[in-house]
């Protein structure tokens, strides 16, 4: 009995097939011989009609697990069909090929605003286009604004002597703390925040300036401060009268100074005085000056 002549079935790789459909064996019969040859027409005809049913069995077939949905790398087995081919006919190589990931990237929350750095974004206050790496987020919420303007905006709430500073957008809930925006802020503007915010949980009661201009150092009180009056400045070690809040006022009791006017209490205008309670010296009624009596 004659054997039996069967199409060969082969298992065909759907990554390959991004080549020729030609390359998968002869599309069309003929073409062997000059007695048999086709046309350039026929054969372009019967291509075209080759792939259009590979493309659409490809379409239609369901996908299951052995799909290679596993993880989503790429690393599973490829998707393969079985079709027929002609007896004879040269296959291409099924050796796996992996597909490159083209998704778009997905971030996650809390990522640090310098993953990006050359994305650009527009600040909502200063409305200038940035760089992705001079983008700060505020802590609490979803608002970010340029790396300038949140040191700005935080050098106007300390110069309006405001220390917890929230958001710029108002009934926000994001805030602004000193270690978050540390890397943004100059050192000077970082530690008058810090020294600010020490300041605000000293009670009124407890806390007191050095009187001289140049230092005007904080202080606060250690002791019974009804019973005390002269002191010394811990900063700029110079004497003060704690109860006057003014420099050391030698050789005046603190309720005879408080009863001098507001042009008479510099240390001149002191000794000037006792000079004349020396002398005798009285002043003048209409013209205020020292007068002596002869």
């Amino acid at each position: 009995m004659a054997a039996e002549k069967v199409a060969a079935v082969e298992v065909v790789d759907v990554d390959r097939y991004d080549a020729p459909a030609s390359r998968f064996g002869r599309i069309a019969a003929g073409g062997s011989t000059k007695s048999d040859a086709i046309s350039v027409e026929q054969y372009t005809e019967d291509r075209d009609l080759y792939e259009a049913i590979v493309a659409s069995l490809l379409q239609s077939r369901p996908r299951g697990p052995s799909d290679g949905e596993g993880d989503g790398d790429g690393d599973g087995e490829d998707v393969r069909f079985l079709g027929s081919v002609p007896a004879g006919a040269r296959l291409p190589s099924s050796r796996k090929r992996k597909r490159p990931y083209s998704g778009a990237s997905v971030a996650e929350p809390g990522q640090a605003s310098n993953s990006q750095p050359d994305r650009p974004f527009t600040c909502e206050i200063c409305v200038e286009t940035r760089t992705g790496g001079d983008l700060f987020r505020i802590k609490g919420c979803s608002h970010a604004y340029c790396n300038d303007c949140v040191t700005k905006y935080i050098a106007s709430k300390l110069h309006d002597n405001v220390t917890r500073i929230g958001c710029p957008v108002s009934d926000c809930g994001g805030v602004l703390e000193p270690e978050h925006c540390r890397s943004i802020l100059p050192p000077e503007l970082f530690d008058r925040w810090g020294n600010a915010l020490c300041e605000a949980v000293i009670s009124e009661g407890e806390k007191f300036y050095c009187p001289f201009r140049d230092c005007s150092a904080l202080m606060i009180h250690d002791g019974d401060a009804a019973a005390m009056t002269l002191s010394e400045c811990s900063n700029c070690w110079r004497l003060f009268c704690v109860q006057c809040k003014v420099p050391w006022h030698a050789g005046v009791e603190c309720q005879e100074f408080q009863g001098l006017k507001e042009g008479e209490r510099e240390r001149e205008d002191i000794m000037l005085k006792k000079l004349a309670e020396s002398q005798r010296w009285k002043r003048c009624p209409n013209r205020r000056l020292m007068v002596a009596r002869l």
